[in-house]
């Protein structure tokens, strides 16, 4: 088996987080992330319930996500992103990728 060096491997995993949505108290806040298109946004569950944050064009969904875990995902292409909360529909937020 070839070994791939740490430094390479490293760099190929790094993700441009741009932003950080916490996700509690039935609330995404920052409501509203503005990004540039290759950069992602990370959701962090900082409740002791269960979200999932899923675009309402399915262009994502986090699944279930656990109290205390985290979701990132990276946007490619411009425009507006609506997501909410499969398990709680009130919730909603939205990205902007320019």
């Amino acid at each position: 088996m070839r070994r791939i060096p740490a430094l390479i491997l490293t760099a190929a995993l790094a993700v441009c987080v741009a932003a950080t949505v916490s996700v509690k108290e039935l609330k995404f806040t920052p409501g509203t992330v503005s990004i540039k298109a290759g950069e992602s946004v990370t959701w962090k569950n900082n409740d002791t319930r269960d979200y999932t944050v899923t675009s309402t064009s399915g262009a994502f969904d986090s699944g279930p996500l656990k109290p205390g875990k985290s979701y990132t995902h990276t946007f490619t292409t411009s425009g507006t992103y609506p997501y909410g909360s499969k398990l709680h529909p009130r919730m909603t937020g939205r990205v902007v990728v320019k």
